[in-house]
C-alpha cells in the first residue's frame, strides 16, 4: 500500500466484494448490486456489517438485502471507528457541492449523519485504521501516511507509506502492526520506528481487536495473543479470502460468493443468508 491499497491489493478487494453480493434484490428497502457502480471494502461495525461504496454507506442484513445507512450518498473510500463513533473519508456524492476530497467525517449515531473533523478538501484516506482516540490514514493523493492522536482532529505526516495493512492496538497507545514487503512489523511509537516481528507465515491482512490480533495466509486464518511472536491456526477456508473485519463482536471473512461471519472469535463461521 504506498498509495493507500497496494494495486494486487485493492484488486482483489474489489473483485471479492463485487462478487460477495451478486444480485441484491427483494425488499422494499433494499439496493441491488446493479444500483452502485462498485464497492470499496466491507467492515463489521459491533454486529453489524457495512458495504463501503461509491454511492454511500449501506448495511447488509442478508444476502440479498443492503439498504443505505443514511441519506448521504457521498463515495465511502476509508473507514473505521473509534469507539462507537464511526469516522470516514472519500469524496462527496454526484452534484454535492461540498468540497472535494471531503477529508475526515465523523458520525454519532451509526452512520445516520455526518459532520466534518479535519482535512476538508485537503485529503482523501483510502485506509484507514484506529482505536481508542488513534487514527492512521493513507492519503491518496499524497501517497503519505498519517497519523492522528486526538481523533482525527489534528495530524501529522509519518512520510510515504509503505504499509499494505495496519492494525493499531485496541489497549495501548502508540502500538500497532503492519505488514510491509510481505514482513509483519511493530510499533511501539506511532511508526516512529518499527521492529520486525519473526514468523513463518506470509501474512496479507491483519486485524486487532480486544479478544488477539488475528491474520490471513493463503486460505487460512490465524490468531496469537502475543503481538504476533506465535500464532494459532483457526480456521481454513475453501479458498484464499478476500477479506477479513474484525470488531469485539463479529468476524468477517469473505470466500468468493460467500460471506462468513463468526461471534466466537473465528473459531466457527456460518455463511450469511
Amino acid at each position: 500500500m504506498r498509495k493507500s491499497l497496494s494495486n494486487n491489493m485493492m484488486a482483489r478487494i474489489l473483485l471479492c466484494a463485487i462478487v460477495v453480493i451478486p444480485g441484491l434484490s427483494g425488499h422494499a428497502r433494499a439496493e441491488t448490486l446493479d444500483s452502485v457502480s462498485h464497492i470499496h471494502h466491507i467492515k463489521v461495525v459491533e454486529k453489524k456489517i457495512f458495504v463501503l461504496t461509491h454511492e454511500g454507506l449501506f448495511e447488509l442484513v442478508g444476502k440479498n438485502n443492503m439498504k443505505l445507512v443514511g441519506k448521504d450518498r457521498f463515495d465511502v473510500m476509508g473507514f473505521t471507528t473509534l469507539g462507537k463513533t464511526l469516522v470516514a473519508s472519500g469524496h462527496p456524492a454526484e452534484g454535492s457541492k461540498a468540497p472535494n476530497p471531503i477529508g475526515l467525517l465523523k458520525s454519532l449515531d451509526g452512520g445516520l449523519t455526518w459532520q466534518a473533523v479535519s482535512l476538508v478538501g485537503k485529503v482523501d484516506f483510502h485506509l484507514l485504521e484506529g482505536a481508542r482516540s488513534e487514527l492512521y490514514g493513507a492519503d491518496s493523493q499524497s501517497g503519505n501516511l498519517m497519523h492522528s492522536e486526538d481523533s482525527g482532529k489534528t495530524w501529522s505526516s509519518l512520510g510515504r507509506n509503505n504499509f499494505s495493512d495496519i492494525a493499531v492496538s485496541p489497549k495501548v497507545q502508540g502500538v500497532a502492526i503492519a505488514i510491509g514487503n510481505s514482513e509483519l512489523l511493530i510499533t511501539k511509537n506511532a511508526f516512529k520506528s518499527t521492529t520486525k516481528i519473526a514468523n513463518n507465515l506470509k501474512i496479507t491482512q491483519i486485524e486487532w481487536s480486544n479478544s488477539g490480533l488475528y491474520a490471513l495466509s493463503g486460505s487460512t486464518l490465524y490468531k496469537s495473543s502475543n503481538t504476533g511472536k506465535t500464532w494459532a491456526k483457526l480456521s481454513t477456508f475453501k479458498a484464499e479470502p478476500g477479506i477479513l473485519s474484525v470488531s469485539n463482536q463479529m468476524m468477517l471473512v469473505n470466500v468468493g460468493s460467500d460471506i462468513y461471519t463468526s461471534s466466537i472469535s473465528g473459531k466457527k463461521f456460518k455463511i450469511l443468508s
